[in-house]
């Protein structure tokens, strides 16, 4: 019987120090890859915030996304459907910038 209390706790110990290790983005890292021309590396950062439901990475996300290669080249291509989900989080969320970038789509299209 102790031998698997044991066993279990070294389980857990051994599980618990996987997750540890998994390192969660920032939103000071997404904005440093940002501003260091790192595009696509920043916009996977920006959306793995997003997912865990942070609505100024959502936008940073869809402002990307609607801009696209004419402002970042080949690292980000430009996909409006994509970067209204993001946008459309973001604004619900109260950010108005998102709720501009949105209106100007609807405006445009």
């Amino acid at each position: 019987m102790r031998r698997r209390i044991l066993y279990a706790v070294m389980l857990a110990a051994a599980i618990s120090g996987s997750w540890a290790s998994t390192k969660r983005p920032t939103m000071a890292e997404a904005q440093h890859a940002y501003h260091i021309g790192q595009y696509r590396h920043s916009l996977d950062l920006f959306e793995s915030l997003a997912a865990q439901r942070n609505a100024e990475a959502a936008e940073c996300a869809g402002f990307m996304l609607l801009m696209g290669d004419a402002m970042y080249g080949n690292q980000v291509r430009r996909d409006v459907d994509r970067a209204k989900v993001f946008l459309v989080e973001a604004a619900a969320a109260g950010r108005s910038g998102a709720g501009f970038l949105l209106n100007m789509i609807e405006r445009t299209d």
